[in-house]
């Protein structure tokens, strides 16, 4: 090799290891500024009358109790443990949950927006408020809501999703 082609190659070996260092440089970045709000846990259980009751939980809105939610008139699932279940949500996974199915879910910057169907009632969670059948609900740390069986949104009202 003549020394033309060993300076070329050690220009490409230079620039591939200046351009490696910068690409997992600014991707850790990226990805510490969109994990840095942590994701939203919610908690899915049972009372032991087997009403059941659904917790949301994040470590900075809700630092200690969370906001439990009651669905008194509705069964838990037969399959259902007495442990509860805990979903985390910090990556898009669309499982069907116990008591119902992920209807929307944005975890691109946590924590995001998660809206899930339970027992036909639409709980949206987003950092600013709480969302129960289209209505705002403060997050007050500790709070118990008792969600009726009546006053479930109809299709028509649901909020459309783009696919």
């Amino acid at each position: 090799m003549n020394e033309d082609g060993i300076k070329a190659a050690k220009a490409f070996a230079a620039l591939f290891f200046v351009t490696l260092f910068l690409y997992i440089t600014l991707y850790g970045g990226c990805m510490a500024v969109r994990q840095r709000g942590g994701p939203w846990v919610m908690f899915q259980d049972k009372l032991p009358d087997g009403t059941p009751v659904v917790r949301l939980e994040h470590h900075k809105l809700l630092p200690s109790h969370g906001v439990t939610l009651t669905f008194p008139g509705e069964q838990a699932p037969s399959r259902f443990t007495n442990a509860p279940l805990m979903r985390v949500f910090n990556n898009p996974n669309t499982n069907i949950l116990p008591y119902g199915p992920i209807e929307f879910l944005d975890v691109t910057f946590l924590p995001g927006t998660v809206a899930v169907d339970v027992f036909g009632h639409l709980i949206e969670a987003v950092p600013r408020t709480l969302f129960i059948d289209g209505r705002e609900i403060p997050w007050v740390e500790g709070t118990n809501i008792v969600v009726p069986p009546t006053g479930k949104l109809t299709p028509e009202k649901r909020p459309k999703r783009k696919s």
